[in-house]
């Protein structure tokens, strides 16, 4: 009877499994850790000198920095002559490392975006990340940004942010729930910003997004676990009784 009850607590969990695909984080390089650039401080603008690796720039000024040097290295790219294309404050994001600065000026913004693949058509999804407002050297003053965040056909913006001149607002951290109507869908990321010319800038780090599991998996996952339990408790009762 026991070798019955552990198998079956056994085959619920198992079937159960699937609630760990839950953890698995769809995005590739949502750290923006893994790039290619021959830049010098390492901080450069993205599609012009140098790439990160899963994630695309449509147009726009958007520059990758190292949280160790982003106030103090030079972004190479199309502005580089001003020496001026560096954070005037910026700290590193609860991952670390590497972020992305998104210019919200409308005559320089584009978006950063990549494609997710492997959905289940109907599946929830949960979007998570990082991002904060700041503004590079090259002009001051006060700014607002914001994120308008793209997924497939959904969409939705963040609250918007106000930064005073050289400062940073520090990091915000966001969730938001899609739903997947197709198996791959674009996700992507454009920073409003304003006024034009100072400019305004989106920081954005630690993107992750994974299947949210479904309520039956859960319940599968506890029955399976409270009868593990159970068979447990039996074995130590009998345990004793057999000693006593």
């Amino acid at each position: 009877m026991k070798k019955i009850a552990f198998a079956v607590a056994a085959m619920t969990v198992a079937a159960a499994a699937p609630a760990s695909a839950a953890n698995l984080n769809l995005v590739t390089n949502g750290g923006f850790e893994s790039t290619t650039t021959t830049s010098s401080t390492g901080n450069f603008q993205i599609g012009n000198a140098g790439t990160v690796a899963g994630w695309t720039s449509t147009g726009g000024y958007n520059l990758l920095f190292n949280a160790a040097n982003a106030t103090t290295g030079n972004a190479a790219g199309t502005y580089a002559y001003t020496n001026k294309e560096k954070m005037w404050a910026a700290n590193a994001s609860s991952q670390g490392g590497n972020f992305l600065a998104l210019d919200g000026d409308s005559t320089a913004r584009g978006a950063v975006q990549q494609v997710i693949n492997g959905l289940t058509i109907g599946q929830q999804y949960l979007l998570t990340f990082e991002w904060g407002a700041g503004q590079l050297q090259s002009r001051d003053g006060a700014t607002t940004e914001q994120l308008l965040v793209g997924f497939g056909n959904d969409s939705f913006s963040t609250t918007i942010l106000n930064n005073v001149s050289h400062g940073f607002t520090g990091w915000n951290t966001v969730s938001r729930t899609f739903t997947a109507t197709s198996t791959s869908q674009v996700l992507s990321f454009l920073s409003i910003g304003t006024p034009n010319g100072l400019p305004p800038i989106a920081t954005l780090d630690n993107v992750a997004m994974t299947a949210v599991p479904e309520p039956a998996t859960w319940a599968m996952m506890l029955v399976g676990f409270a009868m593990v339990g159970a068979t447990a408790r039996y074995r130590r009762r009998n345990t004793k009784a057999a000693i006593a």
